[in-house]
């Protein structure tokens, strides 16, 4: 345990080190300040002006997805060189040749980039629901909690680009990922639309098919991201499925991590 937590410490200060990263941190703040001017308009819907409070709302929403996402190309890029680069610079001969199980390696790299980008996404949405505060003088009631909710995205990726890393050059590794998301964003997606109460509404004969095997068992990052907008607007949630999407994640986390251990275990350094 304490190999670990050593090995997830030097990985979190060994991504800190990368001035790109403050880069990244540092526009992504400044594109969230620059939000604020949108809480302070006019702004009328069926010819009656919303007060500041709504208009808030909805645009803390909105950004809160954009950041969620965006949080997926960051995770990505500090993901995909992680093994490459231990091998190419020796770290990783360095790394085993101490009393350090190779589990212990694996997870504490994983873990490391994962806190990072964690904390990342964090700031960029309490830099949000603050700005909010001071704006208007209220608050968002789960803000907070739906971007924890969304963290487990984050694992998701990070596990899934380094596993595929072990077999695959970094880019392929990460367009293969993108390509796993983008699969699910489709389907996810058209199951919300078409089970929505706006399409129904429009459209009452409109009736969805039930969705196939595949398409339940898939990972269900946007429905994470779908049930972390329902906590913030408190509201209902229509799931794909009798698995809850964060049991669903969860589920490939353990299992991509399971395998990554199985592989890396035989794999020659």
């Amino acid at each position: 345990m304490n190999s670990f937590l050593k090995i997830t410490g030097y990985t979190i200060r060994d991504q800190m080190r990368h001035k790109s990263f403050y880069v990244l941190l540092g526009l992504s703040i400044l594109f969230v300040l620059m939000i604020r001017g949108c809480y302070g308009g006019q702004y009328i819907v069926n010819g009656k002006q919303l007060d500041n409070i709504t208009v808030a709302w909805y645009v803390s929403k909105i950004v809160f997805q954009v950041i969620a996402s965006g949080m997926f190309l960051i995770v990505i890029l500090l993901s995909m060189k992680i093994f490459s680069r231990d091998h190419e610079d020796g770290s990783l001969v360095l790394f085993l040749s101490r009393p350090v199980f190779r589990r212990q390696y694996i997870l504490g790299r994983i873990a490391g980039t994962w806190f990072l980008c964690l904390v990342f996404m964090f700031i960029l949405h309490a830099t949000i629901f603050l700005t909010v505060w001071v704006k208007t003088g209220a608050t968002i009631p789960g803000y907070l909690t739906a971007s924890l909710v969304c963290s487990i995205n984050l694992l998701f990726i990070a596990v899934s680009v380094c596993f595929l890393s072990l077999y695959l050059p970094d880019f392929i590794s990460a367009v293969f990922t993108v390509g796993i998301l983008f699969v699910g964003y489709i389907s996810d997606g058209g199951h919300q639309i078409l089970n929505s109460e706006i399409l129904k509404t429009v459209v009452p004969s409109a009736a969805a098919s039930p969705p196939a095997l595949w398409r339940i068992l898939y990972p269900k990052v946007y429905m994470v991201q779908a049930y972390a907008d329902s906590i913030i607007g408190q509201s209902s949630f229509n799931n794909m499925g009798p698995l809850h999407p964060i049991l669903n994640v969860s589920f490939f986390i353990i299992l991509i991590t399971t395998l990554m251990l199985v592989v890396f275990n035989k794999k020659e350094i």
